[in-house]
């Protein structure tokens, strides 16, 4: 769960679709049909993250297929997700865990407890490179290594202060230090993938969180100031020339995502409109402030996922309160389909 200030308000109510067996012990996905996989991270202080499957197909959903497939929970905050091969892996933050999943069935394939000296390592974000995972950790501020072929952590290495998002490009990561729990932070560390060491620190806007990449391997970064009196700006960084441009057209920035050389990033907080602004990495400008083109009315905007396939766009609602819905649009920013009230704060989605 981002920074627990975001925003409190109700949900809207949104269409009715029919709910399978939540109780079903064994969820096979049929290979003719698509699905979509939704990371719900639950409360902060309670262990009920869920991994709910929505058939795109039938319209239904089980809201948890994790518990009824392991006999046990997924543990108390599920913040991020990601899938590699066949294999699903998400962090834990909380329970200091990486699940590693069949997404086909919904079975824990091993779980990584992530420690140090025996304290939990406090997973964030997950990102994939040439058979590896690499994982942020806010209670000791590393980037772990995991082999994606024998599960095992094989090095930890040091960056800044709070570590979330993190990317991977050309050879290279770029880790988001928030400094948010403990101060704020303004960096980003460079990490040399081959040599796996921290190489550069980047002077960044205050508190930066989400990061993401164009085609030319640039590095977008959103930044969320101190919630007080230093507003947050979404950058770019140019690793050839190292260098570090703000975005001055956007403002207000929150999660975001690029795909297809464009920035989806959602925009608002409490007490003000909720949308996703598009910004057009190649021509350097602002395509529209609102993708969503029908009457479609999301109140609280909690995250975003695309389906790099199709490039259909899953916008999340969530007010922390009740369970949060999922919106699908097309490219052209027209509802496709809805869920509703799915699970606790949902973060992520995974089409398979």
């Amino acid at each position: 769960m981002k920074k627990l200030f975001y925003y409190l308000s109700t949900i809207v109510a949104v269409l009715l679709i029919s709910c399978s067996d939540e109780n079903s012990p064994d969820i096979i996905i049929p290979e003719e049909i698509k699905a979509v996989l939704i990371l719900n991270e639950g409360d902060y202080d309670q262990n009920n993250s869920t991994l709910s499957l929505y058939d795109i197909t039938s319209g239904t959903y089980t809201r948890d297929i994790f518990t009824p497939a392991n006999t046990r929970g997924l543990g108390a905050l599920a913040n991020d997700m990601t899938l590699y091969g066949s294999k699903l892996y998400i962090a834990v933050n909380l329970s200091g865990t990486i699940e590693v999943v069949n997404p086909s069935t919904g079975k824990s394939i091993k779980k990584i407890n992530l420690k140090n000296d025996d304290i939990n390592k406090e997973p964030r974000f997950i990102t994939s490179y040439e058979g590896k995972i690499y994982v942020t950790s806010t209670a000791d501020n590393t980037v772990t290594r995991i082999d994606t072929t024998t599960l095992n952590v094989e090095a930890s290495v040091t960056v800044g202060m709070d570590p979330e998002e993190i990317v991977a490009s050309n050879g290279k990561l770029y880790v988001a230090n928030s400094g948010g729990w403990s101060g704020f932070n303004n960096t980003i560390s460079i990490i040399d993938i081959s040599s796996f060491e921290v190489i550069k620190e980047v002077e960044v806007g205050l508190n930066p969180v989400n990061l993401d990449t164009d085609r030319k391997g640039n590095v977008y970064i959103s930044t969320l100031g101190n919630y007080y009196d230093v507003p947050g700006v979404f950058q770019k960084y140019n690793p050839i020339t190292e260098t570090v441009t703000t975005i001055e057209e956007i403002t207000n920035s929150g999660k975001f995502l690029i795909h297809d050389n464009k920035a989806y990033i959602i925009q608002g907080s409490y007490g003000n409109p909720y949308s996703v602004l598009v910004y057009d990495c190649e021509k350097e400008e602002v395509i529209t402030n609102n993708f969503i083109t029908d009457d479609t009315q999301i109140e609280i905007i909690y995250s975003i996922s695309v389906d790099d396939k199709t490039g259909d766009i899953f916008i999340m609602e969530s007010d922390y309160i009740v369970d949060g819905s999922v919106y699908c649009f097309d490219k052209e920013g027209k509802l496709k389909y809805s869920i509703e009230a799915i699970g606790k704060n949902p973060n992520s989605v995974v089409v398979l």
